[in-house]
C-alpha cells in the first residue's frame, strides 16, 4: 500500500508542551515572563517543523476513562503524588489565548489528536508512544522524527499495549492481571495478524491461559477475563471518532 502524501493540517499534543516547558522552568528558576517565551518558541518550533498550520489540545475535566475503569482498575492511580509545574495554568492560559489551544472536556487531547488523524486527515505532533495506536502522520519533535502508521500497525500496537498494559497510566496488562510477563515470543504473534478480531481472540486465549495457569475460578474465567479486556482496551483505545468507546 502506498503511503498517504503528508497532511496540510497538524495537530499538536499541547499537555506535552506544558509539563516539559514547566518543568524546565522549574529547574532554571525561570520567571512567568521566560516560560511563556519558552511555550512560545517550542510551539513555534514544533509547527516550523511540520511546515503548516497546527491546532493544539489540552486535556481538561471528567475524563472518560476514569469512570469506565472503576470496577477494575483506578486509571492513573501511580500520578496521584504527581506534581504539577508552578506556572501550570499560566501555561495553559497563554496557549489558549495567544494560540487557540482547544481544551477538551470529557476525554483526552490524545483522543482529539487521533479524530483529527482519522476523521479529517491531519497529523499527530505529540511526543507520545500511546499515539502510535492511531493511523496516520505522525511527528515526534524531540527526536526530530516524521513517520507514518498504517492502521494495521495501529491495531497490532493498540492490542500489544493490551497485553503489556501502559505502566505510566496506571493500565494494568497480562503481568498485573495474572502474574504471566507479555514475553516477546507472547507478543510476537500479533505481528504476522492483519484483523483486528483475530488480534482480539489471541489477546482474549492468553489472558485466558494464564487466568488457568493461576488456578483461579475457571467457571467465571470467560466473563472476568471479557471485563478485563473491556476495561483495559477502553483505557487504552485512542478514539477515532467523536464519543466512541472501544468495545470488542
Amino acid at each position: 500500500m502506498e503511503t498517504p502524501v503528508k497532511p496540510k493540517q497538524w495537530s499538536i499534543d499541547g499537555d506535552v508542551v506544558v509539563y516539559r516547558v514547566g518543568f524546565a522552568s522549574d529547574k532554571n528558576e525561570d520567571s512567568l515572563e521566560d516560560t511563556l517565551a519558552a511555550t512560545k518558541a517550542a510551539l513555534q518550533s514544533i509547527i516550523n517543523s511540520c511546515g503548516e498550520e497546527g491546532t493544539i489540545y489540552l486535556t481538561g475535566k471528567n475524563n472518560f476513562r476514569y469512570a469506565v475503569t472503576a470496577d477494575c482498575f483506578e486509571y492513573k492511580a501511580n500520578r496521584k503524588d504527581a506534581g504539577k509545574p508552578t506556572f501550570y495554568k499560566e501555561i495553559r492560559s497563554y496557549m489558549i489565548t495567544e494560540f487557540g489551544a482547544e481544551v477538551q472536556d470529557g476525554q483526552e487531547a490524545d483522543d482529539a489528536l487521533s479524530i483529527a488523524a482519522v476523521q479529517h486527515g491531519h497529523g499527530i505532533a505529540t511526543i507520545d508512544k500511546d499515539l502510535d495506536g492511531c493511523p496516520g502522520w505522525h511527528f515526534n519533535w524531540v527526536r526530530d522524527e516524521m513517520y507514518y502508521v498504517s492502521e494495521v500497525e495501529a491495531d497490532r500496537f493498540f492490542y500489544t499495549q493490551m497485553l503489556t498494559g501502559d505502566a505510566t497510566d496506571g493500565i494494568p496488562g497480562l503481568f498485573k492481571m495474572v502474574g504471566k510477563k507479555a514475553m516477546p515470543k507472547v507478543k510476537e504473534p500479533l505481528q504476522e495478524m492483519t484483523d483486528p478480531k483475530e488480534m482480539y481472540d489471541y489477546v482474549y486465549t492468553v489472558y485466558c491461559d494464564g487466568y488457568e495457569e493461576v488456578g483461579m475460578c475457571l467457571d467465571d474465567m470467560n466473563d472476568v477475563v471479557e471485563r478485563w479486556l473491556l476495561n483495559i482496551g477502553q483505557a487504552l483505545w485512542m478514539r477515532r471518532e467523536e464519543g466512541q468507546m472501544w468495545t470488542p
